[in-house]
C-alpha cells in the first residue's frame, strides 16, 4: 500500500485521467496555484482539497468510475493517509492477512496507537478461533504499545484476555498473574466491569487448579453479596457451589444448584445446561443412574444447540454412567467422541480429564494396545500445541505399558522423555 504527498496525488490523478492543470482551474484556484501545489511549494488547504476531490470524482463518473474521494483527500500527508486508511479498515471484518498489512503500515508510519488497536483486534480474532497461543502473542504486542503510549484505558481488558489465554492452555500460574494485573489496573482506573470480569476469571482459575477455598474467598470478597448484574451474580453462585461440591459439601452444592435453577429465565440456556450437567455428575456419584442420565440428557440437548464447546465434559459424564452400568463399548465410544470434540475446540484441560477416564477403562479391561495408542495420540496433540500440563502423566502410562510388554528399550526411551518432562 502506497501513500503519497498532496502534490503527488494531484499529479498522479491528472495523469490517470489525462487532464492538464488548466482543466482543474476554479474561481478560487488558478493554474499557477495548482502548479505550486503539485510541486510542493504551496500547501493544499482543506478548501482546495474539497474542490479537487469534487472535480476528480466528477471526472471519474464520466469514465464510469466511482472514486469516492473524500473532501480532505488531497490535503492529507502520507502519514495522515496511512492513519485514515488503517482506521477505516479496522471498522471492517478483517482477515488475518489484512490485519498483518495494517500492522506493517502502522509500524512504518510510527502510528503506535493504531498498531495497538490492530494487535488487539487480531488477538480477539485468534481468541475467537481458539488459537490461544497466537492470541496471547498479539495481546502482548498490543499491551506493549499501550504501555509505550502510557495509555491505561484498554490495559485491564488486555490483561484479562491474556489471563484467559493462559488459563485455556492450562498455564494457571501465569493466568493468575495476568488476572491480578487486570484487577490492579481496573481498580486504579475505576473500571468496575473489567475488575469484576478479572475477579471472576481469577476465581475460576483457582477452581481449575483445585484451590477451591481460594476460589470461594475471591467470590465472597468481590462478587457475591454485591449489587451487581444478575448474570455475574448467578455465575458466581454456581462457581461457589461447584467449589463446595469439590470440597465434599455435595448436599449444600446440590441445594444451591436447584436454587439457582429456580432463579434462571428462559434466556439462560448455557448456564442451565451447566447446572444440569453438575446434577448429572452428582447423581452419578451417588449411583442414582436414572436421575444421572436424565440430567445429563437435558444438559446435552441444550449444549448441542447453544454451547457445543462445553459438550465434551457432559459426554464424558455420560460415558462414565454407561461404564458403571456395564456398557463398556458404548462408554468408550462416547468418551472417544468427547476427546475428539475437546481437541477440536482446543479445550486441553477437559481433553486430559477425559483421557484419564478412558485410560481407567482400558486398564480395567487390560487393553494395553489401546492404552498405548490413546496415550501416543494425546502426547502428539500436547506436543503440537506446546501443552506441558499432563505430559508426565501420559508418559508414565506409556512407561507402564512398555514394562508390562517387557519392551525394555522403549521403556528406557520413555523414561528419558519422562525425566526431561519432570525437569521442566
Amino acid at each position: 500500500m502506497n501513500f503519497y504527498d498532496p502534490g503527488a496525488k494531484i499529479r498522479l490523478m491528472r495523469k490517470r485521467f489525462n487532464m492538464n492543470q488548466l482543466e482543474l482551474e476554479d474561481s478560487n484556484m488558478t493554474r499557477a496555484f495548482i502548479s505550486m501545489m503539485e510541486s510542493g511549494k504551496r500547501r493544499v488547504s482543506k478548501v482546495s482539497s474539497k474542490i479537487l476531490a469534487e472535480k476528480f470524482n466528477n471526472k471519474g463518473k464520466e469514465s464510469g468510475l466511482e472514486l469516492n474521494l473524500d473532501d480532505e483527500y488531497f490535503s492529507r500527508e502520507p502519514e495522515e493517509d496511512a492513519r485514515f486508511y488503517c482506521e477505516n479498515e479496522l471498522k471492517r471484518n478483517n482477515k488475518h492477512s489484512q490485519l498483518e498489512e495494517l500492522i506493517k503500515i502502522a509500524i512504518e508510519f510510527q502510528l503506535d496507537d493504531v498498531a495497538a488497536k490492530v494487535y488487539r483486534k487480531r488477538a480477539d480474532k485468534y481468541f475467537d478461533e481458539l488459537d490461544y497461543a497466537s492470541a496471547f502473542i498479539n495481546y502482548s504486542n498490543s499491551l506493549g504499545k499501550y504501555k509505550e503510549l502510557k495509555s491505561y484505558e484498554d490495559q485491564p481488558y488486555i490483561y484479562t484476555q491474556m489471563g484467559l489465554c493462559k488459563s485455556k492452555r492450562n498455564e494457571y500460574d501465569d493466568a493468575i498473574f495476568y488476572f491480578n494485573q487486570a484487577m490492579y489496573y481496573a481498580k486504579d482506573k475505576g473500571e468496575k466491569s473489567h475488575f469484576l470480569k478479572a475477579s471472576y476469571s481469577l476465581a475460576s482459575t483457582y477452581f481449575d487448579m483445585q484451590r477451591y477455598n481460594e476460589s470461594i474467598e475471591i467470590l465472597d470478597k468481590y462478587i457475591l453479596g454485591q449489587d451487581l448484574e444478575q448474570d455475574l451474580l448467578v455465575n458466581g453462585k454456581v462457581l461457589k457451589a461447584n467449589s463446595y461440591y469439590k470440597l465434599g459439601k455435595k448436599k449444600e452444592a446440590v441445594r444451591d444448584y436447584f436454587s439457582v435453577i429456580d432463579e434462571l429465565n428462559e434466556d439462560s440456556e448455557v448456564l442451565l445446561a451447566s447446572l444440569y450437567g453438575s446434577l448429572g455428575e452428582y447423581y452419578y456419584e451417588i449411583e442414582e443412574f436414572y436421575e444421572a442420565i436424565k440430567y445429563i440428557n437435558l444438559s446435552q440437548k441444550i449444549k448441542n444447540k447453544v454451547d457445543k464447546k462445553s459438550l465434551p465434559y457432559t459426554l464424558n459424564t455420560k460415558g462414565k454412567i454407561f461404564y458403571r452400568q456395564g456398557l463398556v463399548d458404548e462408554s468408550i465410544m462416547i468418551m472417544e467422541l468427547a476427546m475428539n470434540m475437546a481437541e477440536e475446540f482446543n479445550n486441553f484441560s477437559v481433553l486430559f480429564e477425559i483421557y484419564k477416564e478412558v485410560i481407567h477403562i482400558y486398564e480395567d479391561i487390560d487393553d494395553l494396545d489401546k492404552i498405548k495408542e490413546t496415550s501416543l495420540n494425546l502426547l502428539s496433540v500436547f506436543k503440537t500445541n506446546n501443552i506441558e500440563e499432563g505430559k508426565k502423566y501420559i508418559l508414565t502410562k506409556l512407561v507402564q505399558v512398555a514394562l508390562k510388554k517387557n519392551d525394555k528399550e522403549e521403556a528406557i526411551s520413555l523414561l528419558s522423555q519422562l525425566g526431561d518432562a519432570l525437569s521442566v
